[in-house]
């Protein structure tokens, strides 16, 4: 063989075809399947095991309110009862969701249900975080009750009553202040998560990536 007709062959060999365009194109989307089956796996695992705590604490709320006891007892119990029914619901909703997500979809189907499914997760980590500059107090009522039998209510009525307005007042705090820290960036990944959740940054990007994936379908 000569070296013209050599050459000519390296070339064509290193030369880019449409079959190594496509092999590699599905490539790239095996492993991003997968790699997104992973994510969603280690997400039905973590809302299972959501699910099975607050059920576990609504029973027991349960069983502490139906039994009629001091007032502030019986509220709290009755405010954490309301909020893990609230929680359970979530994350039902959440594994319906997940269960809607089929690795047959298209790739603009699969990333619409995606950014759906991120833009509820956010919502409903937002309005089920900022309820515990409340109920925070319940636990140590219910606490109090179950192992002395102390009435927190009784006992101290003045300091549950300015917790109260201090828990409205932090909310308001926490809120406009993680607004305003939502626009830096900080050190830590954590605290930068924790932010765009509590300032609602999160939801707002999820909210605008599937206005996006929805003019997709209509382009």
């Amino acid at each position: 063989m000569q070296p013209d007709e050599l050459k000519q062959l390296w070339s064509h060999a290193n030369a880019p075809t449409d079959a190594q365009e496509a092999f590699a194109l599905d490539a790239w989307r095996s492993h991003r399947q997968r790699a997104v089956q992973h994510q969603l796996g280690a997400f039905s695992l973590w809302q299972w095991l959501q699910l099975a705590i607050w059920l576990a604490v609504a029973v027991y709320c349960g069983s502490q309110w139906w039994q009629q006891p001091p007032l502030a007892v019986m509220l709290s119990a009755l405010s954490l009862h309301a909020y893990c029914i609230a929680a359970i619901i979530v994350s039902i909703t959440r594994l319906q969701r997940r269960r809607q997500l089929h690795p047959t979809l298209t790739v603009v189907e699969q990333s619409q249900q995606l950014a759906a499914l991120r833009w509820h997760t956010a919502l409903t980590e937002l309005l089920l975080g900022l309820p515990w500059c409340w109920l925070w107090l319940a636990v140590p009522v219910l606490v109090a009750w179950q192992a002395w039998g102390v009435d927190l209510g009784a006992f101290a009525a003045p300091w549950l009553l300015v917790s109260l307005g201090a828990g409205t007042l932090a909310m308001l705090a926490v809120w406009v202040l993680a607004r305003r820290w939502a626009q830096r960036a900080p050190a830590s990944p954590r605290l930068q998560r924790a932010l765009d959740a509590l300032s609602g940054r999160r939801l707002a990007r999820a909210r605008a990536e599937l206005e996006a994936l929805r003019g997709w379908e209509s382009a």
